[in-house]
């Protein structure tokens, strides 16, 4: 799945926010690719640098907030 159709789904509100993080996830695997750092390693700056996690978002904002983050690197 590509990172465009994976972000869409980040985006959905409509969807269930597990399912929101798990293409979160996919996106960072583009992310991550792209920087040239490995995924686990990207989730891991993300969580430290926003407070919130990719792996199990607390709540929609968790997720926005570290989203945005990712995708701005």
């Amino acid at each position: 799945m590509s990172h465009s159709s994976s972000r869409k789904r980040v985006l959905d509100t409509a969807r269930p926010l597990a399912n929101r993080a798990s293409h979160a996830r996919s996106c960072a695997n583009h992310v991550s690719n792209r920087l040239g750092i490995t995924r686990i390693e990207l989730l891991i700056k993300v969580e430290e640098d926003t407070g919130s996690s990719l792996v199990s978002p607390l709540t929609e904002e968790d997720l926005l907030k570290a989203f945005h983050y990712m995708e701005n690197l």
